[in-house]
């Protein structure tokens, strides 16, 4: 059987060095283990990278004005990915995209939330570069999505019943035969509850599959 060494190991004593070589053949094949998996590495790092930028999300929303369904065809680019998760977790840390529970939820408590909601999407849509606007193709349709989450989505609601309510409610809360009432109880006695809760309940609905479609822009899955 031929012999070959791995290592060569030399100590020169005149300066006190000690070197170090590998075999040829073994530096051959060190050298092919580490680009191999160097190449591998860089592969799934840019294949999952053009992934991000041409997958495309389908949304499909059903707003209340109109009655209508509109799609929306979201690319999962960076970009918008980043847009995605920021909204997302706005609305699932407020009383935004969470269930109304109409025997407990206090109705202006759910309207702040639904203001804090438009002002931070608003804000968002106005961060937005002019380059991103003018060049970026990929990101129509997730803008026009956030605008009409607002515009279509929760504004009929808050333009035919929020300003009414509240004045209505303010003024309830001060008289005197309601002064041991909760305010559950209180808000119960308005002349078009029924239809306010009925029409909240549709937009919770919405903000919730809204939320659920961030989410998997966000996160692909």
């Amino acid at each position: 059987m031929n012999k070959f060494d791995i290592i060569y190991l030399k100590f020169n004593p005149e300066q006190g060095v000690f070197s170090l070589a590998l075999n040829y053949w073994i530096s051959i094949a060190i050298t092919g283990i580490i680009l191999f998996f160097g190449i591998r590495y860089l592969i799934k790092k840019f294949t999952k990278k053009g992934k991000i930028h041409t997958e495309i999300v389908p949304v499909t929303l059903k707003y209340s004005a109109g009655g209508g369904e509109i799609e929306y065809k979201i690319v999962r680019n960076y970009q918008n990915i980043e847009i995605a998760h920021r909204i997302y977790v706005e609305l699932i840390t407020r009383k935004a995209a969470l269930p109304i529970d109409e025997e407990h939820d206090v109705i202006v408590e759910v309207y702040n939330s639904w203001y804090t909601l438009f002002h931070t999407t608003r804000e968002e849509l106005k961060t937005l570069s002019g380059e991103l606007l003018l060049n970026n193709e990929t990101s129509n349709d997730l803008i026009l999505l956030l605008t009409d989450i607002l515009n279509k989505g929760l504004r009929p609601h808050l333009t035919e019943y929020q300003a009414k309510f509240r004045k209505w409610y303010s003024e309830s809360l001060s008289k005197q035969e309601n002064e041991n009432l909760s305010p559950q109880q209180v808000q119960m006695q308005y002349e078009k509850y029924y239809d306010l809760i009925k029409s909240m309940k549709f937009v919770n609905e919405l903000l919730i599959d809204y939320a659920e479609k961030l989410k998997v822009i966000a996160s692909g899955k």
